[in-house]
């Protein structure tokens, strides 16, 4: 209940706010999750089926969904209006207190890596490297963040459940809001944009050089299209400071090593090639991910506390 008190808190803000974008998130968002959760759910229920229940797995897979459907549906239902007060808000943050932080954060990145972190990424370019990249960065990691929020919205470990669901509240309020607006940035990908120079020049160039990276550069134009209109789309807003990609990469990886150690080590893989990724698009200054990290594991241990006591 103190959960869903400051979830709704959360959203309530967010919707007064700016209760126009709210409403057309809540529907485009509502939209995509009609379609991704039952893909998602056969495949994970299928899976489990197949793993757990191999003398009868149509019997075991109608028995689970029979079991915790109850407790499903409202997780869902939480983290679909959470997605969208998130959204609404990081569509703000610009209005609120305008990009500042990107030249400091560039220069603090070259400081501690004698380079600019995008350039020593982009060593190893390659069209295959590349589109293994950019596909880690944007299906896998939604496939990942969505698969383990409904693995968990159907556990029946009670304080494991609770645990995750509020470490991951925290991580969207605090790492992907409260920080966010606090070091307004816009990031690599947009510097020469906002800041007026061409610190980044090289970056537009190597990315260019990529076939696969039309993926990258389409969505960059979509957001800045959308920031530019003042118009509500999915996964609109524009912030680099903290990462929330490499937030939540951490953050499952960290409940994966709870879980297992062979599934933590596939975990941490996943989010170092998350952090990576998210410096060779050019989408994040690899501090965004330092403090991410940094800022994520005092949440997964403070939630631990909070769950113990």
């Amino acid at each position: 209940m103190r959960l869903a008190f400051c979830v709704g808190i959360y959203v309530l803000v967010a919707f007064f706010l700016d209760p126009q974008s709210f409403v057309a998130l809540s529907q485009i968002y509502a939209e995509k999750f009609v379609v991704a959760i039952p893909i998602l759910l056969v495949g994970g229920v299928g899976t489990a089926a197949l793993i757990f229940g191999r003398q009868a797995p149509t019997r075991y897979a109608v028995e689970l969904l029979r079991a915790r459907w109850r407790g499903c549906v409202p997780v869902l239902l939480f983290f679909l209006v959470g997605m969208t007060a998130f959204s609404t808000h990081k569509s703000m943050i610009p209005g609120i207190v305008p990009f500042y932080a990107d030249p400091w954060l560039a220069d603090l990145d070259e400081w501690i890596h004698g380079a600019a972190p995008w350039e020593l990424a982009h060593r190893l370019d390659h069209d295959l490297w590349a589109f293994f990249v950019f596909k880690n960065y944007d299906v896998l990691w939604y496939a990942q963040w969505f698969g383990t929020v409904l693995f968990v919205a159907m556990w029946s470990d009670r304080i494991a459940r609770i645990r995750y669901l509020w470490a991951l509240a925290l991580t969207i309020s605090i790492i992907g809001t409260l920080l966010a607006l606090f070091l307004s940035s816009a990031g690599p990908i947009y510097y020469d944009h906002f800041v007026g120079d061409n610190r980044f020049g090289g970056l537009g160039v190597a990315m260019s050089a990529l076939e696969s990276s039309v993926i990258v550069r389409e969505y960059a134009d979509y957001l800045l299209t959308l920031h530019t209109t003042g118009n509500a789309g999915l996964g609109g807003g524009i912030s680099a400071m903290p990462s929330l990609h490499v937030a939540l990469a951490v953050l499952n990886a960290y409940f994966l090593s709870s879980l297992n150690r062979w599934l933590g080590v596939l975990g941490w893989i996943f989010a170092a090639l998350i952090m990576y990724g998210s410096v060779y698009t050019g989408w994040h200054y690899a501090v965004d991910g330092y403090i991410s990290i940094i800022a994520v594991s005092a949440i997964w241990w403070g939630s631990g506390r909070l769950v113990r006591e």
